[in-house]
């Protein structure tokens, strides 16, 4: 329990309304935010902050306080709390979400571009040829992954009550993505024949489900890819399909902004990131020099 950690009396209705939140989120997100949230409280019991009036002043400082860890794991802190006022709001149980500027915002650094570049238009042929024999429900979640760039728990949550197709005839999902944020994408023909191969029993039924009918769990989906990355000599994950989504989109000449819109990027500095690791792997001193050293 909550209450005793914040101020009355918004601790006395906290506990219930942080539930409701975090009932709203992704598995594998509830876990890490409701430890941040209840962090972030427990800090301003310690200083005797009503957290229904802090400010981005506020959050910064507790942030600063965290410098032992990571700048990565102090970021995903700062979404988690953001998440929460967010949510709060919606609710009519705070004003305002406290506000930290991007420039002041923690940041991952050192991280390796590379890693964001994903498979070869063969490549990614090979693998859905792959998923195509291994079963209907490997041969969905593949071309769904490789033709909308989706992450893994928005994929899972794919439904026919959230598919549909508009008056021009394209097939379209509207899906929930990070922070509850929603979008629509398009479902090419090559992955909505194979999403529709699945038939749920129920239009809110799941696309993805097991033998047993429930929806397949994240760590399910993440084995069976890499098993089924082995057969081709791949260490696949979900992630790799939404990377060689977009590396092959940008590849085509596709609109940034577009790919931006497709993956549900807050900012377009994002999705240029995947442009700067191609460039920088194409322009590596490597291949000049085996050129030297092989005349």
């Amino acid at each position: 329990m909550v209450e005793y950690l914040v101020p009355a009396p918004f601790g006395a209705d906290l506990e219930p309304l942080r539930g409701r939140w975090l009932g709203s989120l992704a598995p594998t997100t509830r876990r890490g935010y409701s430890a941040d949230a209840r962090s972030w409280l427990e800090h301003c019991s310690s200083v005797g902050l009503d957290p229904r009036t802090a400010t981005g002043r506020d959050l910064l400082s507790w942030l600063d306080g965290l410098s032992h860890l990571r700048p990565a794991t102090r970021a995903r802190k700062l979404s988690g709390i953001t998440s929460f006022y967010e949510w709060l709001k919606d609710e009519g149980a705070v004003e305002a979400v406290p506000e930290v500027p991007r420039s002041s915002r923690p940041r991952a650094r050192g991280q390796d571009d590379a890693r964001l570049v994903g498979l070869d238009q063969k490549m990614a042929h090979r693998l859905l040829a792959a998923a195509d024999e291994h079963s209907p429900r490997m041969s969905a979640l593949v071309a769904v992954g490789l033709t909308t760039g989706l992450r893994i728990a928005e994929m899972l949550a794919l439904s026919p009550a959230v598919v549909r197709t508009d008056g021009g005839g394209r097939v379209l999902a509207t899906v929930t993505g990070k922070r509850e944020r929603t979008r629509t994408v398009v479902v090419a023909p090559l992955a909505a024949e194979r999403l529709a191969a699945l038939e749920p029993e129920v239009g809110w039924h799941p696309y993805f489900r097991t033998r047993t009918g429930r929806q397949w769990g994240q760590r399910e989906a993440r084995d069976a890819l890499g098993r089924l990355g082995k057969q081709i000599g791949v260490q696949l994950h979900p992630h790799l399909l939404r990377h060689t989504a977009a590396s092959l989109a940008l590849a085509t000449g596709a609109d940034m902004e577009a790919v931006r819109a497709m993956l549900g990027h807050e900012s377009l500095a994002t999705t240029q990131r995947y442009v700067r690791a191609a460039s920088a792997l194409d322009r590596s001193p490597a291949y000049a020099l085996a050129a030297v050293l092989g005349s």
